[in-house]
């Protein structure tokens, strides 16, 4: 029996698709081409984050942030290239973000992809070398993403020692990092850093230098966050959020009622 269109998720993919690419030949239609290049980028970039990179906690947040890092480059960038990339790119994302949600065939046709991610018992993630491949590639990913400020003029050797330098960072943070609350409040602190620093390197000549240096720290933690070798190969270094030892709860021995 069919599923009611209110309670079928498939329904909201299908017009969130149609929407996003109904946008993006209206708005970009002049350009049909590149728009529908970067459109289909877009829409296999949130289709694998959805349904590949999301089984890993780390991995799925550090491609989120590179996504946000990326429209905001394409969105410098597109008026250099005379081609819209940083819209249909986002039509694309939002599209494929929405289909990947749903199972579309099968017998669970209709039901939403959950990825469920077990604790160990001492709070932490067990890995394995799917998870560790998924880290391995999306920081490869993230390594390779700079190499279009080479489009935009940026010297080879600002792009490979803003790349390093961000890399150590993350790679530090993360490896050494004993607390969750040392790795949050730094991550927060390079957030808001961001723009003054783009705009203090952008007065010496080095605009994009801070941005490279955001995709190798996030490079960097990925590398850094996990464990490459032995048993524990693919699982994520700790700490964790909520991590702590679970206290198992002692039965108390009942007092004999007192006798008068």
């Amino acid at each position: 029996m069919s599923r009611k269109w209110d309670s079928d998720p498939r329904y909201f993919s299908a017009l969130t698709i149609l929407f996003a690419a109904s946008v993006t030949v209206l708005v970009f239609g002049g350009k049909f081409s590149a728009a529908a290049l970067f459109f289909g980028v877009g829409a296999l970039y949130g289709a694998l984050l959805t349904r590949v990179v999301s089984r890993s906690g780390r991995a799925s947040y550090a491609m989120y942030c590179a996504f946000s890092l990326m429209f905001i480059v394409l969105a410098g960038l597109q008026s250099d290239l005379g081609v819209p990339a940083a819209g249909p790119m986002m039509m694309g994302f939002s599209a494929g973000l929405s289909g990947a949600v749903s199972k579309w065939t099968g017998k669970d046709a209709g039901t939403r992809v959950k990825v469920k991610r077990v604790r160990d018992a001492d709070g932490g993630y067990p890995g394995g070398w799917k998870v560790a491949l998924i880290n391995a590639l999306c920081a490869a990913a993230l390594l390779c993403f700079p190499l279009v400020f080479l489009g935009d003029g940026a010297a080879p050797g600002t792009i490979a020692w803003s790349t390093l330098i961000g890399f150590a960072g993350g790679w530090v943070l993360f490896r050494f990092g004993k607390t969750m609350q040392v790795r949050s409040l730094t991550l927060f602190a390079l957030f808001f850093a961001l723009l003054p620093a783009m705009i203090v390197a952008g007065l010496y000549g080095y605009g994009p230098a801070p941005i490279i240096a955001g995709f190798g720290l996030m490079a960097g933690a990925l590398i850094g966050g996990r464990y490459w070798t032995g048993e524990r190969l693919g699982a994520p270094r700790p700490p964790f959020a909520g991590q702590g030892n679970r206290r198992r709860r002692k039965k108390k021995a009942r007092k004999p009622p007192a006798r008068a």
